[in-house]
């Protein structure tokens, strides 16, 4: 990959994403296992993410300088889509920041940096989501032209929820409409993942494997599967902690977070299997889009973690330890990959 196309690819807040998740992953590890020096673990993730965000948000802004070059991106099947990784990475610092924050800084002041960066990410998710479905919808692409990657604009509305929460908490009497807001995004990010991922198994049902550079996103699915569950558990836990009538219990959560688990731990197999077929074919060559593999598996360990603390099982409990074991080694690994990328494509 040359070093233009290295600097230019649309998935590089992907590694905010990761990093921002794995934060929050550690905090509630802390918690769940009463583990303080995991939460400043959890903190140096954080610090970590935000100051990835602010290196490379100008790759994503000096886009505005050229419209008709950014609606050709939005409208490429391959790229378009993965422009929604920088509002999502927006918004996942929001939420480690609503979550971790704390730990660093008065909660105050992490909840007004969580507002912030909520209210840019909601406007550029909605934007760039609505900009992204208009210029696909103009375009006349082959069903081989879809890929998980499709599935980020869905993961970015789900994100909206998680970070309310902390807000909501800090603001109880704002609580209702707060709330409101919440499950409306979270039922935009709901049905689109259910119609992409519908599309996205039509395409591997009835046409040829992606191409080796859009293997990592196979494992995408992981990431709705994962937020959907965790989510709408939280979003419960919080409508009745605030006294909302008819919010008495968050069952339904739990219910749709074991199911989410269920079908994203079946389609981890999948696209394991799938990702060796390929490569054994033709290769791998690293890119950026391989962050592709951190945020989804961070996603599925939150969700177990939720669900262990609901129920208050500890063998779930111990495998969402596991879970986030693994995906601190998967995040080492694409974190050492970028550097090598990185090194030679800076020094030309």
């Amino acid at each position: 990959m040359s070093a233009p196309s290295v600097h230019r690819h649309p998935a590089w807040f992907g590694s905010v994403m990761g990093t921002g998740a794995v934060s929050v992953v550690l905090l509630m590890q802390a918690e769940i296992w009463d583990l303080p020096w995991m939460e400043w673990a959890a903190v140096a993730f954080l610090l970590l993410a935000s100051a990835l965000g602010v290196l490379l948000w100008p790759r994503y802004a000096r886009r505005l300088l050229d419209r008709p070059a950014l609606r050709a991106e939005l409208g490429d099947p391959g790229h378009g889509a993965m422009l929604g990784t920088f509002p999502a990475g927006i918004l996942v610092l929001s939420v480690a920041w609503g979550r971790v924050g704390p730990v660093l800084v008065p909660t105050t002041a992490a909840v007004w940096i969580d507002l912030v960066l909520l209210v840019v990410g909601v406007v550029l998710a909605v934007a760039l989501g609505v900009a992204w479905a208009n210029a696909i919808s103009l375009s006349t692409n082959d069903l081989a032209a879809v890929h998980g990657g499709w599935l980020i604009p869905p993961v970015m509305n789900l994100l909206v929820p998680l970070a309310l929460l902390p807000v909501v908490s800090a603001y109880p009497e704002q609580a209702p409409w707060l709330l409101i807001v919440g499950f409306a995004f979270f039922g935009i990010g709901t049905v689109l993942f259910l119609v992409m991922l519908t599309l996205l198994v039509v395409r591997l049902a009835l046409r040829p494997s992606p191409p080796p550079p859009l293997v990592p996103s196979l494992f995408i699915p992981l990431a709705p599967a994962g937020v959907i569950g965790f989510a709408l558990l939280r979003l419960l836990q919080a409508s009745a902690s605030a006294g909302l009538e008819g919010f008495t219990s968050a069952t339904a959560g739990v219910v749709v977070a074991c199911m989410g688990v269920g079908f994203g731990l079946w389609w981890a197999l999948y696209a394991w299997l799938e990702m060796r077929r390929i490569h054994r074919a033709s290769g791998a060559v690293f890119h950026p889009g391989w962050w592709g593999f951190v945020f989804p598996v961070a996603a599925m360990t939150l969700s177990m973690a939720a669900v262990g603390q609901a129920l208050d099982v500890t063998a779930v409990e111990a495998v969402s330890a596991v879970g986030a074991v693994i995906l601190l080694a998967i995040w080492f690994v694409v974190a050492v990959r970028t550097i090598r990328l990185v090194r030679p494509a800076a020094s030309r």
